[in-house]
């Protein structure tokens, strides 16, 4: 029964966080954090789609109060969803840049290679439909409405983690 996992990724866009890079610039960005959902908050999940709010309770027991809105996720070969596609099967569809396509080219020129963006480059790409089905594996989040408690609290990943 390990099939019956997804991974959660949460995305707290709302809370700010500032780090560090290697130039020793600051650079802010939002907080992500990951859990596994299995059990009957497996059940909850299947069949909502990119766009729905599902309670925080069927991600992780301590999320009382939150609020989350499915914004993507990808399947067990990482073929990514997309918001367009009707249904939770795989489809060959013909896209331009965007969710599943970056739209580059790349060519070797003088023992080297480059990477062209070309005007209205098109390529047929199998992506998924927007549903969660047992084949989804990952399932992407973000905060619509947050509870009593922090993420950093609930998931245990707090500034004191240097990785």
């Amino acid at each position: 029964m390990s099939d019956r996992v997804f991974k959660a990724v949460v995305n707290d866009s709302k809370t700010k966080m500032e780090r560090e890079n290697a130039k020793g610039d600051k650079r802010t960005y939002s907080p992500s954090y990951q859990t596994e959902v299995s059990g009957n908050n497996y059940n909850a999940l299947l069949g909502k789609k990119i766009g729905d709010d599902v309670s925080g309770i069927n991600i992780h027991d301590d999320m009382n109060g939150y609020t989350l809105r499915i914004t993507g996720g990808s399947d067990k070969t990482g073929t990514p969803m997309r918001p367009d596609l009707h249904g939770a099967g795989v489809n060959a569809v013909l896209v331009g840049p965007g969710t599943g396509y970056k739209g580059k080219r790349y060519v070797r020129k003088n023992g080297k290679v480059y990477r062209y963006k070309y005007d209205g480059i098109r390529r047929r790409r199998n992506l998924r439909g927007n549903t969660i089905s047992v084949d989804t594996r990952q399932i992407n989040l973000t905060v619509v409405e947050k509870g009593a408690r922090s993420l950093g609290d609930i998931f245990g990943a707090g500034e004191s983690s240097d990785e």
